[in-house]
């Protein structure tokens, strides 16, 4: 994972043992992306690919501001899509259920 520069495996003890290996985005999911369906779609494909990923690292693959993907996962939000587990600097986004 180092060499790979991807975080750290995260381990889950709740329920079953599980472990959270993070791979490097793919080139299906970049590129810029046009209205709000489409950009909330490829936002989460990217949260499933890696949990961690930061605003600003959305914002650079999908080619958009901080500020768009911040509205997006708020709406995404609000709609009960998507949650944030632990802080800022060390949680990681849950897909609750599917669009």
């Amino acid at each position: 994972m180092r060499e790979a520069n991807l975080p750290k495996p995260v381990f889950q003890k709740e329920g079953i043992f599980t472990v959270i290996l993070h791979r490097p985005i793919g080139k299906s999911v970049k590129g810029s992306v046009k209205g709000s369906e489409k950009s909330s779609e490829k936002i989460i494909e990217l949260m499933k690919i890696n949990s961690q990923i930061t605003i600003a690292e959305l914002a650079k693959v999908l080619s958009v501001s901080t500020r768009a993907i911040e509205k997006q996962i708020a709406k995404l939000k609000k709609q009960e899509i998507i949650e944030r587990t632990g802080s800022n600097k060390s949680g990681f986004w849950v897909i609750i259920k599917e669009k």
